[in-house]
């Protein structure tokens, strides 16, 4: 009876070795990424991910020195994983617009399709933790700096005005999408992403374009009300 009783123990650590390094690595990455998702980076330990995988902590320890380090790696791999899609995607579409509203509804599917883990990415990266902070804002500047690179092609181009700055173009994109996150976190209302996506790419767009009309004040005000009513309950 013992050794009947024994034997799924031993059948359970030998799951511990079957799998190689590099699926072991991805298992913990995978997971933790879900934990920090749902609790948050600091209300997580290391034990409670290696709880959820019916690890030991040392089993992660062997794999990452420190939660942080852990952390680094789940971020790191996410945004790997979106900027290598975002590179594919802008070398496969033509016109300057076209690659402006790309850019926007990729990034907005990206927050609203993984909102727990860009809010705390967003989080981390207004932390108290400098490392964690600036590897995010190193990750980050790759990622956004996409964006940076079409409008100065643009320029170049002639489908952009002179002098327009990339930087603030970027932000502009970016800090408004930064809203719909919290407005997805905070469960004020759905997001429609294609309709944000048009209306932001057209306020954006109509503001830098080289052969669009000026526009007019009461133009902005429209465009902007529109933005506005729908990213606002």
């Amino acid at each position: 009876m013992n050794r009947r009783a024994e034997a799924p123990a031993a059948g359970k650590r030998k799951r511990s070795v079957r799998l190689s390094k590099a699926a072991r690595q991805a298992e913990i990455l995978a997971k933790s990424r879900e934990v920090f998702e749902r609790r948050g980076y600091e209300s997580t330990t290391v034990a409670d991910i290696a709880a959820e995988l019916g690890l030991v902590e040392g089993t992660i320890f062997h794999y990452f020195p420190s939660k942080r380090a852990l952390m680094l790696k789940v971020i790191e791999s996410f945004y790997e994983e979106i900027t290598a899609e975002l590179e594919a995607g802008i070398a496969a579409v033509r016109g300057v617009r076209n690659r402006l509203y790309f850019i926007i509804h990729f990034h907005l599917k990206t927050v609203t399709g993984s909102a727990g883990l860009c809010a705390v990415i967003l989080r981390e990266s207004r932390g108290l933790e400098p490392g964690i902070a600036g590897e995010i804002h190193r990750l980050n500047r790759r990622y956004t700096g996409q964006l940076i690179q079409v409008v100065k092609e643009g320029v170049e181009l002639g489908e952009i005005k002179p002098g327009v700055s990339p930087a603030l173009v970027r932000n502009t994109v970016y800090g408004n999408i930064e809203h719909v996150l919290w407005d997805v976190m905070t469960e004020r209302k759905p997001v429609d992403v294609e309709a944000v996506s048009e209306e932001l790419t057209e306020l954006v767009f109509r503001g830098i374009s080289a052969d669009g009309a000026r526009l007019e004040k009461r133009e902005v005000a429209s465009l902007v009300r529109k933005l506005n009513n729908l990213l606002t309950p």
